[in-house]
């Protein structure tokens, strides 16, 4: 019991000697435990944001413009154009130099074509235009091109040759032709019995030998098969394709290569 006293006195003794440092480190040991508190607390805290919170996902707008296909590539020939190139042996590109002016040369836009009258010009496209759409179903021959052709060679059936030889072409003898046949101003012209014989014999001379290639053109469009007559070198005319393309357009002819034996 001596030495449980002398003990209780010995550490009051210590605190009256030492409270104010005890007091001091007291202080300082609560303060630090309570940093520590709050640093724990912060760092088991969730991480705050700048970024707004959304209560939905938000919308997302397509661009003005947003294409619905793939673009596709421009093609300048077709596999139907190559034959020409490979036959004429003249362009490396396909037919894209088919669409080239010849020396530069311009149809003037009042040129007149045909010389014969509204009425003469009628007559003989619906004398023909049946011809023309039957050479077209057998020989794959645009109908508004073989009238074009005749048109203008023929000035609609009012020239002398036509008259006298029933040749609506033009087309000459060559070294092939032992028919029947005239001569105007030197030249030696095809002669027929008919003018139906003409038509026929248009449609074989442009599928046999070098033009023969132009039949695997497509028979709706004329364009591509007066550009190909140009090339083929057909006519000496260096506008030949152009007055073809002006005539089917001024007397409205295409109709009849969509249309076929269903003209009237």
């Amino acid at each position: 019991m001596k030495k449980s006293k002398e003990y209780q006195v010995a550490v009051v003794t210590f605190f009256k000697n030492h409270w104010f440092k005890l007091s001091i480190l007291l202080i300082v040991v609560t303060a630090f435990a309570g940093k520590n508190l709050n640093i724990d607390f912060r760092m088991n805290a969730p991480a705050k944001s700048d970024k707004p919170t959304y209560e939905e996902k938000p919308e997302v707008k397509p661009l003005l413009h947003t294409p619905t296909e793939a673009p596709k590539k421009i093609q300048r020939t077709t596999e139907a154009d190559r034959p020409i190139a490979q036959e004429n042996n003249i362009s490396k590109t396909g037919l894209l130099s088919v669409f080239r002016k010849n020396n530069n040369d311009k149809l003037a836009e009042d040129a007149q074509l045909i010389y014969a009258s509204d009425a003469q010009v009628t007559t003989f496209i619906e004398r023909f235009k049946k011809v023309a759409v039957t050479e077209m179903d057998k020989f794959n021959i645009p109908a508004s091109v073989t009238l074009a052709q005749s048109l203008l060679a023929s000035q609609a059936g009012t020239s002398v040759i036509a008259a006298q030889t029933n040749n609506y072409f033009n087309l000459e003898c060559g070294t092939t032709w032992n028919d029947a046949n005239s001569t105007f101003d030197g030249t030696c012209i095809r002669k027929y019995e008919t003018a139906w014989f003409s038509f026929r014999n248009h449609s074989e001379h442009l599928t046999q030998g070098s033009l023969q290639h132009l039949t695997h053109l497509d028979k709706t469009d004329y364009q591509r098969w007066a550009k190909g007559l140009e090339l083929a070198e057909y006519s000496n005319d260096n506008l030949y394709a152009e007055k073809l393309i002006r005539i089917i357009e001024q007397y409205e002819l295409s109709y009849l290569d969509k249309q076929g034996l269903a003209v009237k």
